[in-house]
């Protein structure tokens, strides 16, 4: 008897999903949605199916996501509630690749009433840095410090911001314009973005490290009272920091996101040629011996099937991909709300897009 194969739904036919729905429709039977029909079959290709909704629209999108099994939402986060909730209706589990605190802990809500997955924050920070963060925290009797790191950086930078927009625009002046969590002497604290400045040297390349908002996921509250020290910085070119806070804080742009928005996309040019580092440092006890452990990965720009993809798109797309699989095949620790930090790091890349993350 041949196995039924499992239905997917992509909402959003922009960078990252793309690169998802070529993932998975190797796998499953893959759905394009997106306002843009055009777009939609144009990342669809001839592996998958596109179908023209607006997600703004819950009513319709309920109905067009009856009989998925997986809705993975590839939208700008506020994009989140309305298409969770139509995933829920539904009846279908639900994933996606934002930062954004406020829509989590409302998916989280949501969650408890239903008998499907929602595993919110899919990405790389938040998603695969919890992942790979909590698997190094287990090996150790106490943890003292755990410090998380990630950058998406142009592999040649050449403007003022030594940056380019390699994603999503509204993702990025959400992390560095809203709040940001940290562990601080054990204890749960909220801190300032584009603060907590440091230098760190990776492979031989000097970056600076700040606060951006979201990137802990919820990983903070899961180990509180756990570990005395946990933070989050993105990694930047040395000199992108005080730029960015000159346009935040000292213009008060923060308060303008939409003119901002339009300042960074008419200024700052995108890039495929790019490069995501991650970095995730964890200091502590076993058998009373002070320890550390590291972990560094660097992913650039490449190929795959066929054409050139960006490094965030293809670490990203992997990411999510991962995730997905774990949920179609049933495999993650129960159902409801999961947090990044409950998901197996050996199962994560014993996926078949999950190889990219090991050492």
């Amino acid at each position: 008897m041949i196995e039924k194969r499992k239905k997917v739904a992509v909402v959003g036919a922009g960078k990252i999903g793309e690169l998802i729905v070529a993932l998975l429709s190797e796998r499953y039977d893959v759905f394009v949605y997106d306002q843009d029909l055009k777009r939609a079959r144009a990342v669809a290709g001839k592996t998958a199916q596109a179908v023209r909704v607006n997600a703004n629209q819950e009513a319709a999108l309920t109905r067009a996501l009856k009989g998925k099994d997986l809705v993975i939402n590839s939208c700008p986060h506020f994009m989140n509630l309305p298409i969770a909730r139509a995933a829920f209706k539904a009846g279908a589990s639900y994933i996606d690749l934002s930062e954004d605190v406020k829509t989590g802990d409302q998916i989280k809500k949501m969650a408890r009433r239903g008998g499907a997955y929602f595993v919110p924050r899919c990405g790389v920070a938040p998603g695969f840095i919890q992942i790979i963060a909590s698997h190094m925290m287990r090996s150790y009797d106490v943890v003292e410090r755990a410090s998380l790191r990630v950058g998406a950086l142009p592999e040649n930078p050449t403007n003022a911001l030594k940056y380019n927009l390699t994603w999503s625009t509204d993702g990025l002046i959400n992390e560095y314009g809203n709040p940001c969590e940290a562990v601080e002497n054990g204890e749960l604290k909220t801190m300032q973005p584009l603060e907590g400045y440091e230098r760190v040297v990776i492979d031989g390349v000097e970056f600076e490290g700040f606060n951006t908002s979201g990137g802990l996921g919820t990983l903070a509250h899961s180990v509180n009272g756990k570990v005395k020290n946990l933070n989050y910085k993105t990694l930047r070119y040395v000199g992108h920091r005080d730029l960015m806070k000159f346009l935040l804080f000292d213009l008060k742009l923060n308060e303008y996101r939409a003119i901002l928005k339009q300042v960074l996309e008419s200024a700052v040019p995108t890039t495929n040629q790019d490069m995501v580092v991650v970095l995730c440092c964890v200091e502590g006890k076993r058998n009373g011996i002070l320890t550390q452990q590291t972990y560094t990965k660097t992913v650039r720009h490449g190929d795959l099937f066929g054409r050139h993809w960006s490094a965030i798109q293809i670490i990203t797309a992997s990411s999510a991909a991962s995730v997905a699989d774990l949920v179609l095949t049933e495999r993650l620790p129960h159902k409801g709300y999961v947090r990044q930090e409950e998901i197996d790091f050996s199962d994560f890349c014993n996926t078949p897009y999950g190889k990219l993350f090991t050492k």
